[in-house]
């Protein structure tokens, strides 16, 4: 049995119904799918600036750390771990970059236009990777001459010297009698008297 036309008519406008449906729920997975990588790239991103500016500070609380170490077999075992630290630093913020860059690909998925990559690329991480790999150099440097970071020196004659001359002054002198002044004055027709 054929439909009538407007039996027709509603079917063609269920099945348009249906297909406008998933396509507005197509655009609403990729929408949310862009949001997600969107949400995922400022993450790493904020992690790519984090972490070696936290190895820094750790390395330098290490550096001091190990000039306040009198035993030297610490002093170089600090100084290697110091070195070893920015090492794995730098590994750690090459996969960070590797990771950014897959949600970097991801969200150009949804872009009708090619990315412009003609620039250089890794900028940031060559600058991060060329401080950690001097700090790790500097670390192991400090370890084959561990002798040379000693915060500990013998105190000079100078020194001594400057340390009499601050027990002479500092001498108590006799404290000064101080005479209180009043702050405010009073007012000068108040101590006259009046005219007779």
């Amino acid at each position: 049995m054929n439909p009538t036309p407007l039996e027709s008519i509603e079917i063609l406008k269920n099945r348009l119904a249906s297909e406008l449906e998933d396509r507005k729920w197509g655009f609403r997975q990729r929408e949310l799918q862009y949001l997600e990588a969107g949400q995922h790239l400022r993450s790493l991103n904020q992690l790519m600036w984090q972490v070696p500016s936290i190895v820094i500070a750790i390395t330098g609380g290490l550096w001091y750390g190990a000039t306040t170490v009198e035993d030297p077999r610490a002093r170089i075992a600090v100084l290697i771990f110091a070195a070893f630290f920015s090492l794995l630093a730098i590994r750690i913020i090459r996969r960070l970059r590797r990771l950014i860059q897959t949600q970097i690909d991801k969200q150009d998925q949804f872009s009708a236009e090619t990315p412009n990559t003609a620039g250089p690329k890794n900028i940031v991480i060559n600058c991060w990777t060329a401080a950690l790999l001097g700090s790790a150099i500097v670390s192991l440097l400090g370890a084959s001459h561990p002798s040379s970071l000693s915060k500990k020196l013998a105190p000079s004659k100078e020194a001594d010297r400057s340390a009499l001359r601050i027990e002479v002054v500092a001498k108590p002198a006799l404290p000064r009698l101080c005479i209180a002044v009043p702050l405010v004055k009073p007012p000068t027709n108040a101590l006259r008297k009046p005219p007779p």
